[in-house]
């Protein structure tokens, strides 16, 4: 965790237990997404629900629609845990939402772990999307209300770090439990499952001691709570100083009175700000197809089919397996950690996000080619090259893609909307697993490789250039993508032209007047 290495004059250790805790939830999220990628790969299960194996009769009918369904409704409980969120998160706040979307989880996990049969797993992968589908968009979402500007890149990196974390378990937990298959087939493939379990338990018993969200407590009109909140998470240690939480509480309760006042006196909520005031609008598409972007370059799929790839380049046996998990360790040892790291250093999401497109872009096509020539063949060097462009690939996916897609859209939105707007760009995310996720296997049994051709031209199509998106009337990356890093959520609704009016307390505050604070915070 690249937190806990953080100087302590940046984040206190406060700051890195509410990181940790709500780590869980996004190592959750990680986990529950990969493990199906480890259990079509235990024989035991197909054994049990009585489908037939690859080559067999019946494989390109019976199971791929078995997998395929697996994929498909847990990635539409994805969808509906996001859109859920957006009403949610608004109206009861995000730590008991978050708690919420863990017991979900939990409930879906314990379905599949103890399945007797197919529709009941299918159940389980259900209620399991449902609760990652919250827990994937109020995890960074509290983190970035939560964070200091300058470090929010770190703070929620910390999501994508953790999620790849629960990539990384799901493979390594499953490539071990492939060993057990001789001793016990259903043991391979239950307890995978049953261990999806842990962490949303841990999460709900971390969470009684995580604070709400000090944003959230302003807008429901808690000055107090909020403050108390403030002041524990910017305290220095050592040092008895507030000016910093003085600042930012001043400026967070100007900010939201003035959204406040502003629909008020447009007549509309903030559901129909979100879609009439051409500055939200804007962001609400932008956030949409920076969550579809990333997730339609691919990622799911080399991931939960890894199996099936990794067998078309002339592997079998446990070693699919293998090479799955150790392609995921990279990213949870360099590539998450590493850009976390790096964009409180860049100072541009913009260009990390159309670095990793351009990388994905790339590898996927020098992977179609060795898969074209070199699939389904004893050619060893060919294949070897096929398996070095999906690792190469991970590359720039973790490094640019995966902790920029989520840090971007926790940031973009204004407090009156940020529930709303991240829900609908984490829908986008799950839109684009559900047809992809659903088409791939029956894809790849019946096309193999030209699949491929399906994300390469979707990075084609939406890699900005000038003229990509004109008819759009959005650029996302040359033009929509502000720059966001080192601002405040607050600071950043000028990026978008939603300048704040300053006011005396503001300006109090800039002055560090601790005092004139204590005095304000309770009206």
């Amino acid at each position: 965790m690249m937190l806990l290495f953080e100087s302590s004059d940046r984040i206190n250790h406060y700051n890195r237990f509410i990181s940790l805790a709500v780590g869980l939830g996004s190592f959750t999220y990680g986990y529950c997404s990969s493990v199906i990628a480890s259990t079509i790969g235990q024989p035991g299960w197909y054994e049990y629900f009585h489908l037939p194996l690859e080559h067999q009769p019946g494989y390109a009918t019976t199971t791929t629609q078995a997998i395929a369904t697996a994929n498909g409704l847990y990635s539409t409980g994805g969808a509906l845990g996001s859109l859920f969120i957006m009403w949610s998160a608004q109206v009861y706040g995000r730590r008991t939402s978050m708690q919420l979307g863990a017991a979900l989880a939990l409930l879906g996990g314990a379905l599949q772990g103890g399945a007797a049969a197919l529709p009941m797993f299918h159940l389980g992968r259900v209620l399991a999307g449902i609760g990652i589908g919250i827990l994937v968009t109020v995890c960074p979402m509290y983190l970035a209300e939560l964070s200091a500007a300058p470090v929010r890149g770190v703070f929620v990196g910390q999501h994508a770090i953790s999620l790849v974390l629960g990539y990384t378990f799901a493979g390594w937990i499953g490539y071990g439990c492939y060993f057990a298959t001789r001793i016990s087939p259903s043991f391979a493939w239950r307890f995978p499952l049953l261990f999806q379990c842990l962490s949303p338990v841990l999460l709900l018993i971390c969470s009684i001691w995580i604070p709400r969200s000090p944003r959230w407590l302003l807008s429901k009109g808690r000055s107090d709570d909020a403050w108390a909140v403030l002041q524990r998470l910017r305290s220095v240690p050592g040092s008895s100083d507030d000016s910093m939480a003085s600042k930012e509480f001043h400026e967070i309760r100007e900010q939201i009175r003035l959204e406040e006042a502003r629909l008020a006196s447009s007549g509309h909520n903030s559901w129909l700000a979100a879609w009439t005031k051409k500055s939200y609008r804007k962001r609400m598409f932008l956030g949409f197809l920076t969550q579809w972007g990333a997730e339609f370059a691919g990622p799911l799929v080399i991931n939960n089919y890894a199996v099936i790839l990794y067998t078309g380049l002339g592997v079998s046996g446990s070693m699919p397996l293998l090479l799955s998990a150790v392609w995921l360790t990279t990213a949870a040892v360099i590539y998450n950690p590493f850009g976390s790291w790096l964009h409180d250093r860049t100072n541009s999401r913009r260009w990390m996000f159309l670095t990793g497109l351009f990388g994905c872009l790339g590898t996927t096509a020098c992977l179609v080619a060795m898969s074209a020539i070199y699939g389904d063949t004893k050619n060893k060097v060919g294949n070897g090259f096929g398996i070095f462009f999906i690792f190469l690939y991970l590359a720039f996916q973790g490094t640019f893609c995966d902790t920029t897609m989520y840090l971007y859209v926790s940031e973009i939105f204004p407090m009156e909307i940020r529930p709303i707007g991240m829900g609908f760009s984490l829908f986008g995310q799950f839109a684009a697993t559900i047809i992809l996720l659903q088409t791939a296997p029956i894809g790849f049994v019946n096309v193999g490789w030209k699949y491929y051709f399906v994300i390469i031209a979707w990075c084609i199509f939406f890699i900005p250039s000038k003229s990509t998106f004109s008819s759009l009337t959005i650029n996302v990356a040359n033009k929509a993508c502000k720059k966001t890093a080192s601002l405040t959520l607050e600071e950043i609704a000028t990026v978008f032209g939603d300048e704040p009016e300053p006011s005396p307390m503001m300006e109090a505050s800039d002055e560090g007047d601790v005092k004139h604070a204590e005095k304000v915070r309770v009206v």
